[in-house]
């Protein structure tokens, strides 16, 4: 099935998802408030002189994901220490035993019955800082975007590691890694975190993607080389391709492509996901706080690729269309230029 998208002149109206079948139509949303949809954020400005040293205290005292609370989480799996993290970029003032942290999830996303008995759902604590260095309200948390590079890629190999842990149940046949980060992004727990969920079928979305490149060979690599032609592509290096999405959940999405690893992440080697880590990561940190959500996506036969959605615009998606951005282009650029300026 060839991809169904129209232009007039150099201009893309609309394209349709060959996923989900969703259209979405490129407009101009300059003028458009999104503030009321925002969960009302705008009722809740950041206090003048930022937290005080008692409600800093109490905010980590009553997080489970904070260091000297592992009491309060399940069983953990394991940890990786300062030790194992040498390039760690936490100040002094953490005194944590731990940099990240791997537990079962409370509450399993699948049901253990259907995965052997076994709690198949798992928690990667990221960090053990709560907020950002010197925070002015309860929202300035530590987000993914400030981890550091080198920190990155040890939570991506992280997560390889708690696949190959999963896989060891005959129950599990799939695998998908999930972040949610912000209250609008769906985020349970304010600590930055991640979801890895072991499914015993493949999961629907990442079904719905490879049923979609069975009707049309090639799909990833015929994305990627209309986005080139509409200037989207951000990055295209060391086999991995980053570009914006018109397609996305959203209308700010980007994906990162590996068109030629058609495997999991737990086949990479150290220098492949060493790549595959630091391009999702430059994308986390251009967007830095924002609400988002990034899954990775595997198995199939699909190219390895993650889905990373900035959750700027939550109601936009009606009927079956989404509402793109006309500045997508200029976005595009602006990460490039910006990526560009830092090598």
């Amino acid at each position: 099935m060839a991809l169904e998208y129209e232009l007039r002149g150099d201009k893309l109206l609309w394209m349709k998802n060959p996923v989900t079948g969703v259209i979405s139509y490129v407009v101009d949303l300059r003028g458009k408030s999104f503030a009321f949809t925002l969960s009302g954020r705008e009722h809740h400005p950041p206090e003048a002189g930022g937290l005080d040293e008692h409600a800093l205290k109490h905010a980590i005292a009553t997080c489970p994901f904070c260091p000297g609370n592992e009491h309060q989480t399940t069983a953990e799996i394991f940890r990786l220490t300062r030790e194992e993290m040498p390039h760690w970029t936490g100040d002094g003032a953490t005194h944590s035993p731990w940099i990240i942290r791997v537990i079962n999830n409370l509450f399993p996303r699948i049901p253990s019955e259907l995965t052997g008995d076994r709690n198949e759902s798992y928690v990667v604590i990221e960090d053990p800082r709560h907020f950002v260095e010197n925070p002015r309200s309860h929202t300035d948390l530590t987000y993914s975007g400030v981890l550091g590079e080198e920190h990155f890629v040890k939570l991506i190999e992280t997560d390889a590691r708690v696949m190959l842990h999963a896989f060891q149940n005959r129950d599990v046949k799939a695998i998908a890694v999930r972040k949610n980060q912000g209250r609008e992004s769906g985020a349970s727990q304010p600590h930055v975190h991640q979801q890895i969920i072991g499914s015993p079928r493949p999961l629907p979305a990442v079904a719905q993607e490879a049923a979609a490149s069975r009707e049309t060979p090639r799909l990833f690599d015929a994305l990627i080389d209309l986005f080139d032609r509409f200037q989207l592509i951000i990055e295209n290096q060391h086999g991995i391709v980053t570009y914006a999405s018109p397609i996305g959940l959203f209308p700010r999405s980007y994906d990162i492509v590996m068109p030629k690893h058609l495997g999991l992440l737990t086949d990479l080697d150290k220098h492949e996901i060493e790549a595959f880590a630091r391009a999702l990561y430059r994308i986390l940190r251009i967007l830095g706080p924002l609400p988002l959500d990034y899954e990775i996506h595997q198995g199939e036969g699909l190219p390895l690729h993650a889905h990373i959605n900035a959750r700027l615009y939550p109601y936009s998606n009606v009927a079956g269309t989404l509402n793109v951005p006309s500045t997508l282009l200029h976005s595009a650029i602006a990460i490039r230029k910006a990526l560009g300026s830092e090598e």
